[in-house]
């Protein structure tokens, strides 16, 4: 969808373009995060930011399926953060433009298809659950107060939500084979399909260094 040096310049466009502000840089979940952020009102501010690099395998199985499983996660983040007080406390609002998915790959030997014994030998059955590419945020946090005079570095914390539904989709060679219609495979994704419905947030996690200039 995007690379990384894409979020990378994007950023660094806009910390050059502007006057004054802070940049920084943190660790979390779902991985590295990388930002810029500028005040426009003593109690409001705004920020730029990249976070991903996280990827985790896993292998299991799935509604009578064998699976090897890679989790990769990365967004790009556009926020706006209001501070209701005198401290740095904020609340922060915005949109993510997302490349997060799960991919399973079928690793062979025997499975259950809708309820059917099929052999996978020579053959694939894969599940793709993706992260609508665009989300809203919702999150708490502290850190990058506008109105703060001094320079040099300081630190701050994020906690908060994306929000969407995840999609299923399937990519098989069994349809035709060994007993198996569209319809078996319809079915065998709408089983997974349900559960991941269910799964409607996604959490966003970082604490950092920030350096005002």
């Amino acid at each position: 969808m995007y690379k990384k040096y894409v979020a990378v310049a994007a950023l660094a466009t806009l910390a050059l373009s502007a006057q004054a502000g802070e940049i920084y840089a943190g660790v979390g979940f779902p991985g590295l995060t990388l930002g810029y952020a500028q005040g426009i009102a003593p109690n409001v501010g705004v920020r730029g930011e990249y976070t991903g690099g996280l990827n985790v395998s896993k292998s299991g199985e799935r509604d009578g399926v064998n699976f090897d499983g890679k989790l990769k996660a990365q967004s790009i983040s556009a926020l706006v953060d209001y501070f209701p007080g005198s401290s740095g406390f904020r609340v922060t609002g915005g949109v993510n433009f997302n490349d997060t998915k799960v991919r399973l790959n079928s690793t062979g030997g025997s499975a259950t298809v809708n309820g059917k014994t099929v052999s996978l030998a020579g053959e694939f059955f894969d599940m793709e659950v993706k992260q609508p590419s665009v989300t809203p945020y919702l999150g708490l946090g502290y850190g990058f107060k506008p109105d703060a005079k001094q320079a040099g570095w300081g630190f701050y914390a994020d906690a908060g939500l994306m929000f969407g539904k995840f999609r299923t989709s399937t990519n098989t060679s069994l349809v035709g084979k060994q007993g198996i219609t569209q319809a078996d495979i319809d079915a065998q994704t709408a089983s997974v399909r349900d559960d991941v419905s269910k799964l409607t947030v996604f959490p966003k996690l970082s604490v950092g260094v920030t350096y005002r200039f």
